[in-house]
């Protein structure tokens, strides 16, 4: 039996329906048969005890037993072949569909369903899995934005209250000076500063909330020509302090990248911009093209972070020593773009300095 369920498992559902119903059919045939004979001998054997009278009740019983016994027969066969044949087929990809429909339903998409059989029904569940994993993501991703928005919001209502505070406190004094009196050009400058300030936080929001909603399409770009771009990137940015070049090219270098050069270009902006701030001497850059990413590593040679800044350098407008002109937001950007380029963004201690890693994914 377990050889006939693992065969029946492994067929498609229209050629084992169609086998089941021709093995029912002539285990049944045969089944009526031998019932038949069986029934006709009991008859003869009581055919010498008949009467006359009873010619007639034992000819109606012979008819109905044979009719009746033979529909018995087949209807027990095949209600047996369409019981095993639902029980090895259905049962068991039908209840992982009704499950994961009401685990969907009660918003619970924490499980995974496994085709039982390479047929039809197994093909269906292996594409509601898919589907599954299909939402799944997309909600992790609705869920991640909308708390990045969250801490993104936060943060910039945090870092407006100093602006806002400083020019209420101006704003009072100017209402105290007296009619005629010339405006104190120091408190002019410092409200022009506040303003500017609040403008560029606008201005960064506003970025960061495109950025969010970016939907990056690939431009194909050789890797030699991505590399000269971000060297040249690096020596408009370099200033005063020197940077080391090292670069992993694959073995055809002018076969074009699936990538967003733009996304890659910005995060790379932000990577030098840090290093180039915090690096004592010199910056490194190493930038590798791998079969599936590519891989940009900037490291500078300042202070390297503490815990809590190892912790919160990705967060929105987070800084170890934010400056009127530095709003922090640089690491979560590049985190947000490496994201949206299927890769990945992060910082680490080494033993050179500070590590800034960031990996793109082709699309």
């Amino acid at each position: 039996m377990a050889k006939l369920t693992s065969w029946l498992r492994d067929q498609p559902i229209k050629t084992a329906l169609l086998r089941l119903i021709l093995a029912g059919t002539l285990i049944a045939g045969l089944s009526i048969v031998v019932y038949l004979l069986l029934w006709n001998a009991l008859i003869s054997l009581l055919a010498p005890y008949v009467t006359p009278t009873w010619l007639i009740a034992v000819t109606i019983l012979f008819v109905t037993g044979a009719i009746g016994g033979s529909l018995a027969i087949l209807i027990a066969i095949m209600t047996a072949a369409a019981r095993l044949f639902y029980r090895v087929k259905l049962a068991d990809p039908l209840q992982q569909l009704e499950t994961g429909v009401a685990r969907i339903q009660a918003q619970d998409l924490d499980f995974h369903l496994t085709p039982t059989a390479p047929d039809e029904l197994g093909a269906l569940v292996q594409a509601f899995e898919k589907m599954r994993q299909a939402l799944q993501d997309a909600l992790q991703t609705a869920w991640r934005l909308a708390d990045d928005q969250k801490q993104v919001n936060a943060a910039f209502a945090h870092d407006l209250r100093t602006p806002l505070t400083v020019l209420q406190g101006n704003i009072e004094l100017l209402t105290l000076q007296k009619a005629g009196q010339p405006l104190n050009p120091d408190i002019m400058q410092d409200m022009q500063q506040q303003l500017d300030r609040i403008n560029r936080f606008i201005q960064t929001m506003t970025h960061i909330t495109a950025i969010h909603n970016i939907a990056l399409s690939p431009t194909p770009i050789s890797p030699s020509q991505l590399t000269q771009q971000l060297k040249d990137e690096a020596q408009k940015l370099a200033g005063t302090i020197p940077f080391t070049w090292h670069e992993e090219l694959p073995a055809a270098p002018d076969h074009p990248l699936a990538v967003a050069p733009a996304a890659i270009l910005e995060v790379f902006d932000n990577q030098l911009t840090n290093a180039f701030r915090f690096a004592r001497t010199t910056v490194g850059i190493t930038v590798t093209v791998g079969k599936k990413t590519v891989e940009i590593a900037v490291c500078n040679d300042g202070p390297l972070l503490t815990p809590a800044e190892q912790a919160n350098a990705q967060l929105p407008f987070f800084s170890s020593g934010k400056a009127a002109d530095h709003l922090g937001v640089g690491m979560y950007i590049c985190k947000t773009l490496c994201t949206a380029h299927h890769g990945s963004f992060s910082v680490a201690n080494t033993a050179h300095g500070v590590t800034a890693t960031a990996r793109f994914a082709y699309l």
